[in-house]
């Protein structure tokens, strides 16, 4: 696998409601691993190769573009809510345009939100920075966005451990499934236990989790994530150095990132071709 680097924006990790299905999840990171953080991405429309999702996420199904296609369709009507600095909060859609060739099924077209899009360019303020090979395995969007929460927590304190308490309420309203799994028993089988699997299985980090109980009845949880011990010293090089890429020229305005353009940033920014 291409070593594809993910940047985020801390404000787009920290509050992590956004209720997106697995593949949504991987057309919108694998989008913003191929995008240079300095350019101006405002008017940025993504132009994104079916077998080049199918052989980052190792895609087994036979039907990948149909099903890459209804996920980007969904994603064109998921909305993401955040505040400005006067506390008012904006509701707005994720994917503005999306665009697709009724003759060639190898391909997918998109464009974010302005406000996403700002927020994966001009890292200048705190961001998260990891390989997207550490979250192409994952089966679940759950893993996705614990991942990336613990993962951005370890980065924040320059710590190999980080330890946090959800009360069971609180953790369910951060993962948008408060009229979900009414039974600890559900949320634990088909969230945490699962989670924990795909997070320890394939990515650069381990975590485990403590149930605490008022009598029989469980009340809140509390998580420790850490490095695995392979990936502590590559994690304080990768800290230290955190190699964005040097500022190049703006893209011209509403300009499309098709398979070329890929090719050719992926080679500026040293990925192997």
């Amino acid at each position: 696998m291409e070593n594809l680097i993910i940047c985020k924006q801390n404000e787009l990790i920290e509050n992590f409601i956004f209720n997106a299905t697995e593949m949504e999840l991987q057309i919108l990171n694998y989008a913003v691993a191929i995008t240079n953080p300095h350019w101006d991405n405002k008017s940025l429309v993504y132009e994104i190769t079916i077998p080049e999702l199918v052989a980052t996420y190792k895609t087994k199904s036979k039907s990948a573009y149909e099903e890459y296609k209804h996920a980007l369709e969904r994603l064109m009507k998921r909305t993401y809510s955040y505040y400005d600095v006067n506390r008012k909060k904006h509701t707005e859609n994720l994917v503005t345009r999306i665009t697709e060739d009724m003759d060639n099924e190898s391909w997918l077209s998109f464009r974010f939100n302005e406000y996403i899009s700002t927020r994966i360019s001009n890292l200048q303020g705190l961001f998260t920075k990891y390989d997207i090979k550490h979250i192409a395995m994952f089966k679940s969007r759950y893993a996705f966005l614990l991942y990336e929460y613990f993962k951005m927590n370890l980065q924040q304190s320059q710590s190999k451990v980080f330890n946090v308490k959800f009360s069971i309420e609180s953790f369910k309203e951060k993962l948008d499934i408060l009229d979900k799994y009414d039974l600890f028993f559900n949320l634990e089988k088909k969230v945490l236990k699962i989670s924990q699997n795909n997070i320890n299985k394939h990515s650069d980090i381990r975590i485990s989790y403590v149930v605490n109980r008022k009598g029989r009845t469980p009340v809140s949880i509390t998580f420790k994530a850490q490095y695995k011990k392979e990936f502590e010293n590559k994690q304080i090089e990768f800290q230290h150095e955190l190699n964005i890429p040097e500022p190049q020229p703006e893209l011209e305005k509403d300009c499309d990132l098709g398979k070329e353009k890929v090719k050719g940033i992926k080679e500026m920014l040293g990925y192997k071709i």
